[in-house]
């Protein structure tokens, strides 16, 4: 996964993710929360930030004990004392546990980042940075992406989701659970018929952590292969069929702020499986007639599910594949907000060639074109299924 683990941001780029004010930069690189480095771009040498360093800022951020920086400014102000470690921050002096906790666990939801216009340009640089940001965990750690049609373009959205959300600084462990692996090939990971995939966990006991694989900083795969395929009637021969998935997972959730499963077109056992797993169910719509059609059968075997086991499923329908231009796009969309109101994304992926060359070049859609409709797209429906 070279183009994502390699990938460097310029500082107007960063700004964009961090939602700050680019003349911000220079602050946080003096008080230590950010570090940049020179890379000769054509003949032009050019200030960048590493991947590494986007993500550990975003962790710092999150982690950062607002409460007691500001009552150490307000006491700067008002009396003169120096703050501490020689006049400057630093995350490492107001850096605190997490102690935001996962949807289901009793998890309070901080609040909701401040409009880059709305931040008082006079406040401190790392405060006015802290604030644009949301520094709440993901609502629900668990997440599916399901269809049971094929062509909706559900394994390049989990591929985004996944890159997108590692790019804020969270653990995310992705899970391939199609036979024909393009959520493996999305994340450039071109040995998959070669390792070890979720049948060697569910089938064969291979314990869970060794079936998974770092592709980027923060970012770990268990990849898929043909293999899958024939996963069923095995599966339903074991004990407790539908459980295994989740028993498995649960064994490395500890470790992972998300966990992102990627499911095959069809309704079958492993995709029952990871809807006993999932605390939310993102289904991926394509905005055409026959995508929305399906929906019906999508919408039933939740149900079927949510009777079969006595749960309740978090459900997020995702509009994609949208065309403006295209009145049948638009009678779509608005059916789907229509008849599925509540749990239809604000956010709506609009069909874009940004996307597809994403996936050709096996990466983030920001290493094609960091100011595109694909990446504001993303960017959009990231946040709303992180933040819920």
């Amino acid at each position: 996964m070279s183009a994502f683990r390699e990938m460097a941001f310029t500082p107007a780029e960063f700004a964009r993710l961090a939602k700050i004010d680019r003349k911000l930069i220079d602050s946080l690189e003096e008080e230590g929360f950010l570090h940049t480095f020179r890379k000769k771009v054509g003949n032009v040498e050019r200030k960048m930030i590493s991947l590494p360093e986007v993500q550990s800022y975003f962790q710092h951020m999150r982690n950062l004990d607002l409460e007691r920086l500001m009552a150490d400014l307000e006491s700067q102000a008002t009396v003169s004392e120096p703050i501490p470690q020689e006049n400057t921050i630093g995350f490492s002096h107001y850096s605190q546990g997490s102690q935001i906790q996962t949807h289901g666990t009793g998890a309070t939801a901080a609040a909701d980042p401040i409009p880059i216009e709305a931040v008082d340009k006079t406040m401190h640089p790392v405060v006015a940075a802290a604030t644009a940001i949301n520094r709440s965990a993901p609502s629900y750690k668990k997440q599916m992406f399901y269809n049971v049609k094929g062509g909706t373009g559900k394994s390049t959205l989990t591929a985004q989701y996944v890159m997108r959300a590692a790019m804020m600084g969270y653990k995310i462990l992705a899970i391939d659970l199609d036979g024909q692996g393009h959520l493996t090939m999305n994340l450039d990971c071109l040995e998959g018929h070669d390792l070890p995939t979720i049948y060697d966990v569910l089938i064969n006991d291979l314990p869970i952590e060794e079936s998974i694989i770092n592709v980027a900083p923060g970012l770990d795969l268990i990849p898929a292969n043909l293999g899958i395929c024939n996963i069923d009637i095995p599966l339903n021969q074991k004990p407790r069929r539908e459980y295994r998935l989740s028993e498995a997972i649960d064994q490395v959730a500890h470790e992972y702020d998300l966990i992102v499963a990627d499911t095959n077109p069809a309704a079958s056992i492993l995709n029952s499986s990871m809807l006993v797993a999932a605390d939310l169910v993102n289904v991926v719509c394509a905005t055409n007639p026959l995508s929305f059609h399906g929906m019906s059968l999508v919408m039933s075997t939740i149900e079927e599910m949510e009777r079969e086991f006595r749960m309740e499923l978090a459900v997020r329908i995702i509009p994609n594949m949208y065309d403006s231009r295209e009145v049948i796009s638009q009678e779509v969309l608005g059916e789907l907000r229509s008849q599925f109101e509540g749990i239809c994304t604000h956010s709506v992926v609009n069909r874009t060639v940004d996307l597809n060359e994403a996936t050709k070049r096996r990466s983030t859609v920001w290493t094609v074109n960091s100011k595109g409709t694909g990446v504001n797209d993303i960017n959009s429906l990231t946040e709303e299924l992180i933040f819920i």
